[in-house]
């Protein structure tokens, strides 16, 4: 009786064996990856060529395609900018990992990613393009420390606004807020935002942060000797005094790294912020306003990893 048991043992500790060898099997082999690119240059272009960069030498066969280009069979898709996210969420791929969205544009796929056949559990995922409010504090924290009052201007409140308010709390800094529903009253707005803020931090509100507004916002910004934290290196070089941002390149590091990730468990993570990031200054502004501030690399120093 005791050998037929340990007979029986024996037979069921190699079928689980074989089960689970034959379950991760299954996934090996090549990974197909396509990369939808919302724009043919600058940033998707950019990261394009950090993404192939970095899959070099892995078991992934990448393809890159614009946006109303058929999409090949993948096992992921990654989509490159909204044009591209919203194209292929429509389409609902396997799969989806969407880069250079903010998070707000995020919400949006999920609501055109969902469906009764698919709840997305682990099939769509985003890296974001905007920065952690926690971290936009510390940049301005580390670069403008006598702060205690910050603007915010928005169109429509963003999800994470309550997140805002508790952050300026916890900092000891005074919140103003305004709402403005159209580009004509923008500039009664801002005006009234920049009487009453040391500082306006710019959220990355298409209506608000566009082509068509944001000279005059940085000029207004100027003449009131109010400095507009910006959220990216263009708007540095525009005229805003600083940016805490995550480059085309860092974000496609992190990208290689879910996708490795995915190439095992063919699942991807929850969607979040980049978790690297450079700080940009501009002297020149700072000069101008009246400000003694520190480089770029002494604050991106000071603020370590701030998360």
């Amino acid at each position: 009786m005791l050998l037929i048991c340990r007979f029986y043992t024996a037979i069921r500790t190699v079928l689980i064996a074989a089960f689970l060898l034959s379950f991760s099997c299954a996934y090996a082999g090549t990974l197909n990856l396509t990369l939808v690119l919302s724009e043919s240059g600058g940033a998707y272009l950019e990261y394009s060529k950090a993404l192939d960069a970095q899959l070099k030498g892995s078991d992934v066969k990448l393809r890159v395609i614009g946006v109303g280009t058929p999409l090949p069979e993948s096992d992921l898709v990654i989509a490159a900018g909204m044009n591209a996210a919203l194209s292929l969420a429509r389409a609902r791929p396997a799969a989806m990992l969407a880069v250079l969205v903010p998070a707000e544009g995020y919400r949006k796929l999920q609501n055109e990613f969902v469906s009764p056949a698919n709840n997305a559990a682990g099939m769509l995922s985003a890296i974001y393009l905007d920065q952690p409010f926690r971290r936009q504090f510390e940049l301005i924290a580390t670069v403008l420390p006598d702060t205690k009052s910050v603007g915010v201007l928005y169109s429509t409140p963003p999800r994470e606004l309550s997140s805002l308010r508790v952050l300026a709390k916890a900092r000891n800094l005074e919140l103003k807020e305004r709402s403005t529903a159209s580009a004509n009253s923008l500039h009664a707005a801002l005006q009234e935002i920049l009487l009453g803020s040391d500082v306006l931090l710019a959220l990355p509100d298409a209506e608000i942060y566009n082509t068509s507004t944001i000279r005059n916002v940085l000029l207004a910004t100027y003449r009131s000797k109010v400095p507009l934290v910006g959220f990216s290196a263009a708007y540095v070089k525009a005229g805003a005094l600083c940016a805490v941002y995550s480059t085309p390149a860092q974000i496609a590091a992190q990208s290689a790294a879910i996708i490795r990730e995915f190439s095992v468990s063919r699942l991807l993570p929850s969607a979040q912020y980049a978790k690297d990031f450079e700080v940009s200054v501009n002297e020149q502004v700072a000069r101008s306003l009246g400000l003694n501030i520190k480089s770029a690399i002494q604050v991106r120093s000071e603020m370590g990893v701030a998360p």
